[in-house]
């Protein structure tokens, strides 16, 4: 959480597990299913305004944590770009 706080300079109140890709991502499908159960709603037209904020709000959820999670996979994916990769029994590729 700390280094995350110095890499883009915007720290947020989540405990450290929820920046993990995995975490992210798997809290970003529970956000679009909420959301679809609301919009649901809104689109069939027997809604309240309760399900437009709950709705779109769910979605703006499932952004964040989806950004979130590839922000994760991008990081760990730089960790390996430029280096060579040793296999058992193998040349570097």
């Amino acid at each position: 959480s700390e280094q995350y706080s110095r890499q883009s300079g915007v720290m947020l109140p989540l405990p450290r597990f929820i920046f993990r890709p995995l975490t992210s991502a798997i809290i970003a499908i529970v956000h679009i299913y909420l959301a679809s159960g609301h919009l649901y709603h809104v689109f069939t037209g027997d809604f309240q305004f309760t399900d437009v904020w709950k709705g779109f709000g769910a979605l703006l959820g499932a952004y964040v944590f989806a950004a979130l999670a590839f922000n994760g996979y991008a990081s760990r994916s730089e960790k390996f770009a430029g280096k060579k990769l040793y296999f058992k029994n193998q040349d570097p590729v």
